[in-house]
């Protein structure tokens, strides 16, 4: 699940997005983008990001990075929204079917608990499931 752009082999990520937090569903839906902390994250600008909320408890969103920028998403924030560098993660499609919540996600190799706590990249499996989800949807 990888394409190839500009020298770099383009990643799949999947990350969790805390509603109690911030409302991220929201921000995708109205403004068409996300901010997310550059800090632990290791995207690259073309890598596709899907987008996990926790208040629905499936994937809500596929993304692409796009940039880097000081946090642009603060109106949508719950608590305080840090003042921090961020990737710019541009909306490319909303997922609305029942697929890609986290029972059936489990079933092709997502591991939920604490592995939300960190971005998700090497799973071709799973990401061959989510992408053809989004394919079957479009």
């Amino acid at each position: 699940m990888k394409t190839s752009s500009n020298n770099h082999t383009n990643k799949h990520w999947l990350v969790f997005a805390n509603a109690k937090r911030c409302n991220h569903y929201a921000s995708l839906a109205e403004t068409g983008f996300i901010s997310w902390k550059k800090e632990r994250n290791n995207f690259a600008i073309g890598d596709i990001v899907y987008v996990f909320s926790s208040a629905e408890r499936r994937i809500i969103f596929k993304t692409v990075v796009t940039g880097i920028e000081e946090r642009s998403d603060s109106e949508y924030w719950v608590e305080s929204a840090p003042n921090d560098i961020t990737w710019r993660l541009e909306a490319i499609q909303e997922y609305n079917g029942d697929a890609l919540d986290e029972d059936l996600l489990k079933k092709h190799g997502f591991k939920g608990g604490r592995s939300l706590q960190h971005p998700m990249c090497n799973n071709p499996d799973l990401f061959e499931y989510i992408e053809n989800q989004f394919n079957i949807q479009s």
